[in-house]
C-alpha cells in the first residue's frame, strides 16, 4: 500500500560554507536575497515565522526545529479549495569537501489529485528557489526576474 502523503526530496551542493548557507536559510536579510521579499523568522524552536514573497503572497506557522548551522524545520500551510494542511518542510546542512550539501524534505502532502497539484508546483518551486540560493551564494546574481509566474 502506497503511503498516505507525498513528500519532497531534494539536495543540491553549493559551493559556499556551512555558516553562509545557514545564514542564508534562517535570517531574514539572506531570506531576502535569493528567496523571500519579507520575513520574521526567530531563531527559536517554538517561534512564529511569517514570509511574505514577491507579488504579496505570505504565510506563517511555527519554527519545529532550530539547530544553528546543521537544521532548520518549519511547519508550512498550504491551502487547497479553502482547506489548510500543515506540511512539515526539514532543512539539513552538510558540510561536502569546499561547500555544503544542502538538502530539503518537505512532507504531508494529501494523496488526492487535487494535492498532487499542489505538491508538484511546490517541488517545481523548490527547485527554482533553491537554484537560485545557489547561484546568489556562488555568484552573487539573484536569477529572479518581476515578471516570473
Amino acid at each position: 500500500m502506497p503511503p498516505r502523503t507525498l513528500t519532497i526530496e531534494q539536495t543540491y551542493f553549493v559551493a559556499a560554507p556551512v555558516r553562509k548557507v545557514f545564514w542564508a536559510i534562517s535570517d531574514p536579510e539572506g531570506l531576502a536575497q535569493w528567496f523571500l521579499a519579507k520575513a520574521r523568522l526567530p531563531p527559536k524552536k517554538g517561534a512564529e515565522y511569517w514570509f511574505e514573497w514577491r507579488g504579496g503572497y505570505a504565510h506563517g506557522s511555527k519554527v519545529l526545529d532550530y539547530v544553528k548551522g546543521r537544521r532548520l524545520a518549519l511547519s508550512w500551510p498550504n491551502t487547497f479549495r479553502g482547506v489548510t494542511t500543515q506540511t512539515r518542510l526539514v532543512i539539513r546542512l552538510r558540510k561536502s569537501g569546499r561547500g555544503t550539501l544542502i538538502s530539503i524534505r518537505h512532507s504531508g502532502y494529501p494523496r488526492t489529485p487535487g494535492w498532487v497539484e499542489i505538491y508538484g508546483g511546490t517541488q517545481a518551486g523548490w527547485a527554482y528557489y533553491l537554484m537560485n540560493l545557489k547561484s546568489v551564494l556562488e555568484t552573487g546574481r539573484d536569477l529572479r526576474s518581476p515578471k516570473d509566474a
